[in-house]
């Protein structure tokens, strides 16, 4: 484990801080916003649903970053289809699988979820064809039950360890123990996200570099909360070999990575045990973060960066948060708005605000 000190980096990219009342700086994902006014919308336009997946925003936080230390950037992921990072893994799955002959036109894909992967596979799958079945503990929010039958998925719930909003490693496990039974039947396709082996290089081929191109090239640390683990590792891989610090977070209460006990935990999305995908190597520092300082952070980027995130990602800038203080003002330091907050209105801190 080390720490880098940013200094062999030069000059930032964006502006300077402000201390102007607007929230956000963005650098768009999309090159052709630097073109001339004529060719906007024929650039931006796209032939499917699935070309709007990836090429998200790049936002500097000005309010919710350490007042000396780091650039903090957050790139919102939220502005794919269903609102969730989940949209690219989900189509590089289904990619994949088609590539290698997996899977046929009218078969199901089958997936556990934590409520983000299954509306991503359901929609995926209904633009290209397939059916989705997807396994879910009662512990995640209504929300997302309702988007997953919004968008045509079939939905196979299972009971909790603790119920909701507590989710237990015992949970998805169980969730994945269920979809592999499931899967089993002919017609059905597992798409196992936790050993997918599509997911990473999609990730490092098109996240990581649009982070990277984002930045122009300045980014000198990343950080990101543990799903899966796959889209840290990706991003990881087209990062690290460049020289940015790679920063992965954890529940404190589930640190088992660190060393810690299994436990429950407030963050959805998060799984608070040891990943198939995960890679120590690929990792420079491990960052437990807290319940309750995650929630308050998700509001906080609401109501002072007009960011309407979940609860995760309030986790991920607690976690950036330290890593700028750390390195101080020659370091920029990007983290992942993964979901929005539509997702977690019927939990804290939203359901609090009534």
């Amino acid at each position: 484990m080390h720490r880098p000190d940013g200094s062999s980096r030069g000059s930032h990219f964006g502006p300077e801080r402000s201390t102007a009342s607007s929230s956000a700086t963005v650098s768009s994902g999309r090159p052709c916003l630097r073109r001339s006014r004529a060719r906007f919308w024929d650039d931006l336009g796209v032939s499917s649903i699935l070309d709007a997946i990836g090429n998200t925003p790049l936002v500097r936080l000005n309010r919710c970053a350490p007042a000396n230390g780091a650039e903090l950037w957050l790139k919102l992921e939220y502005c794919n289809p269903t609102g969730s990072m989940k949209d690219r893994m989900a189509r590089a799955m289904i990619d994949g699988a088609e590539r290698d002959g997996l899977i046929r036109k009218g078969d199901t894909v089958v997936e556990y979820t934590g409520g983000s992967t299954g509306p991503a596979l359901a929609l995926v799958g209904r633009a290209k064809g397939y059916r989705a079945l997807i396994v879910i503990a009662d512990c995640f929010t209504e929300e997302r039950f309702q988007l997953m039958q919004a968008l045509g998925a079939e939905i196979d719930v299972i009971p909790s360890v603790e119920g909701r909003p507590k989710v237990t490693p015992a949970d998805i496990e169980n969730m994945v123990a269920r979809a592999a039974e499931l899967a089993a039947q002919p017609g059905h396709y597992a798409t196992d996200q936790f050993n997918n082996p599509y997911i990473i290089p999609d990730h490092r081929e098109k996240l990581g570099r649009e982070i990277w191109e984002q930045t122009e090239g300045r980014v000198t640390a990343f950080c990101q909360g543990m799903g899966t683990a796959s889209s840290l590792m990706g991003i990881s891989e087209a990062l690290k070999p460049r020289g940015v610090f790679i920063q992965a977070h954890e529940p404190a209460s589930s640190a088992v990575i660190s060393g810690g006990d299994r436990g429950p935990f407030l963050i959805q999305g998060w799984t608070g045990f040891m990943m198939p995908h995960w890679d120590a190597d690929k990792v420079d520092h491990l960052e437990p973060i807290e319940d309750d300082e995650a929630v308050a952070m998700t509001l906080r980027l609401a109501q002072q960066e007009g960011i309407f995130a979940g609860i995760s990602t309030g986790a991920n800038v607690v976690g950036a948060h330290r890593l700028a203080e750390r390195l101080g003002p020659d370091a920029v330091v990007v983290t992942l708005a993964v979901d929005s907050g539509f997702k977690y209105m019927s939990v804290a801190p939203y359901s609090e605000l009534t």
